[in-house]
């Protein structure tokens, strides 16, 4: 959490805003959410509409890649907080729209030789399956479905920041509330059966009955993480998948 009152009582207020960027890349590097607040939209308590450096502060927060901005006393006490959340709600999509550059790829975080290399983890190989997936889903501009039992390969998606929507769906409660939290990620709750095609059937209708994706879309589904699902230990999959009833 950046709360940058808590930040400005203690430290010179010209250091919280390189402070801010520094927590930001320091939480994204070790792949924790990273939440900014405080005086947001400190205006909208009494007026209904924002400043333009309200407006700015929060492309700011967005361009460095927090994963959640935050309200408080606009929503808390503030004579407008609908108003208040659609703003901020407004400003962060139209922000986000003009990040994505599809001429940079996510870096990959081992080399080819590393495979050989007795020091090669399975937390690497995850790590550069979710670039390489990432990558895929930029290119062919498809959502990312990913499913997960304890979060990790949704979490290391989000890291990436790709350009789509990351459909996790999981079967434990506490995994989709924390995932809620992630920039890009829909958690969604579903019990898995010992059947990957069927489970994928019906992860897909789900989405179709949500209105998320339209039947003939595609869609790129990655099986890899800490924990095998459907697959051997040894075996990783990306696979591109036409959306069908």
């Amino acid at each position: 959490m950046v709360a940058r009152g808590d930040l400005g009582a203690e430290l010179p207020i010209e250091e919280v805003p390189l402070l801010q960027e520094e927590i930001i890349r320091t939480c994204r590097s070790m792949q924790k959410p990273v939440i900014v607040a405080t005086n947001m939209l400190e205006s909208m308590i009494d007026h209904p509409t924002p400043t333009r450096a309200e407006v700015s502060d929060i492309a700011i927060a967005v361009r460095e890649a927090a994963d959640a901005i935050m309200l408080s006393g606009e929503t808390a006490h503030g004579k407008y907080p609908l108003k208040a959340v659609k703003v901020m709600h407004t400003v962060a999509l139209r922000t986000e729209s003009s990040l994505y550059d599809p001429t940079k790829a996510p870096s990959l975080v081992a080399r080819p030789k590393a495979l050989l290399n007795d020091d090669f983890c399975k937390s690497q190989l995850s790590k550069m399956f979710g670039s390489h997936a990432t990558m895929m889903a930029n290119t062919l501009r498809t959502p990312i479905i990913v499913f997960t039992r304890v979060g990790s390969m949704a979490v290391l998606l989000s890291h990436y920041r790709p350009s789509s929507t990351i459909y996790a769906f999981t079967n434990e409660v506490r995994v989709k509330q924390r995932l809620a939290l992630y920039q890009g990620v829909v958690p969604i709750l579903m019990e898995f059966s010992d059947d990957a095609e069927e489970t994928f059937s019906r992860a897909i209708t789900s989405l179709l009955d949500a209105k998320y994706m339209n039947e003939g879309d595609y869609v790129t589904l990655v099986q890899s993480g800490s924990q095998s699902i459907w697959r051997e230990e040894s075996t990783h999959h990306i696979q591109v998948r036409k959306v069908q009833c």
